[in-house]
């Protein structure tokens, strides 16, 4: 064997030379990494769009739904106005209905005859319907 002039620096190109390749490694690793990440984030951008897409969607739905909800409800206010203006037409009319027969009950018959008080009835009853 030759002897080396300097057994030192034998031994420092042996670590240099592993430690170049376990940087190697280690670059090589990290490389692979940021790829598998890089994919990751790419599928997870993608997976977020069809997120945001389906959230779209459902707000319009919901805009719809709300809409339609807004219509029924105007629709029953109208109709409950309506059915409570009708209730008070028909208390006025039966009001009157009362009074007119409270009035035709109340009412001295005129008349000698049971005829003519008949007919007296009668006239009242036509005054009070017409």
């Amino acid at each position: 064997m030759i002897p080396l002039p300097f057994p030192w620096l034998a031994a420092g190109v042996a670590a240099l030379a592993l430690g170049l390749g376990v940087q190697t490694w280690r670059v090589e690793r990290l490389k692979a990494d940021a790829n598998h990440y890089r994919k990751m984030a790419s599928e997870a951008r993608m997976e977020a769009g069809r997120y945001k897409s389906s959230a779209d969607l459902c707000k319009a739905a919901l805009g719809r739904q709300n809409d339609a909800i807004d219509r029924l409800k105007a629709k029953g206010d109208a109709q409950l106005a309506a059915a409570d203006k009708a209730a008070d037409d028909a208390r006025a009319v039966a009001a009157s209905a009362i009074a007119q027969s409270q009035s035709l009950l109340n009412a001295r018959l005129k008349g000698a005859t049971a005829c003519e008080r008949a007919e007296d009835v009668r006239r009242r009853f036509l005054e009070g319907v017409s």
